[in-house]
């Protein structure tokens, strides 16, 4: 009887190794032919689901960018949408150990698409998709009659979304000084300050 091959469980394992090696070794030693060892497999088996490095990059992405969005789409949100919100901003900002690992991937990627037009088109994708969650969080706060009326909300998108990218590589780089409680410290200020003051109390 033919083995049934579970392919989702297959790219995820692809996946993990690759950044596994990205973050060990850097990307150039991301191989197929490595990522097939690390994964337990042949380069021949993989090479079934890309046909090159970049392929197999464009996928690293793809998969980061998708447990992103489940991780935020799988919060409940709360009475308090100021808290709602910040909890969702948080999911894009490296407090742990299994988004430290994504966070280095996607910077690797994004500085390694400046010399691939392949990776540059999905990561103009990953920066769009992160300004379109920042942009959805204020409009959220607007949409609850929370944001000051002298908010320049388009401005604050653009802001936010700044933000977010500097805290992510602090808090990469810089983990003794940007922690978790001070990413949350930060994120939540900065939300306060958008805010009606009666809405606070």
């Amino acid at each position: 009887m033919p083995r049934i091959v579970n392919h989702e469980k297959k790219r995820k394992s692809i996946a993990e190794a690759a950044w596994s090696i990205i973050k060990k070794e850097g990307i150039e030693k991301a191989s197929i032919r490595r990522v097939a060892i690390e994964a337990g497999m042949s380069a021949g088996a993989l090479r079934h689901y890309f046909s090159t490095k970049d392929e197999m990059l464009l996928f690293i992405m793809d998969y980061y960018l998708e447990e992103g969005k489940k991780r935020s789409q799988s919060k409940s949100w709360s009475d308090n949408p100021l808290q709602a919100v910040a909890e969702v901003l948080l999911e894009l900002i490296p407090i742990d150990e299994e988004k430290k690992i994504e966070t280095s991937v996607w910077w690797i990627l994004a500085l390694q698409s400046l010399t691939s037009d392949t990776l540059k088109e999905k990561k103009d994708e990953m920066t769009n998709g992160m300004y379109e969650l920042a942009s959805s969080m204020i409009e959220i706060l607007v949409l609850q009659g929370i944001l000051s009326d002298s908010t320049n909300v388009k401005l604050e998108k653009s802001r936010l979304a700044a933000l977010i990218d500097g805290l992510s590589i602090h808090a990469l780089l810089r983990p003794d000084v940007y922690s978790p409680d001070k990413v949350k410290e930060v994120i939540r200020y900065h939300l306060e300050t958008l805010c009606n003051e009666s809405q606070l109390s």
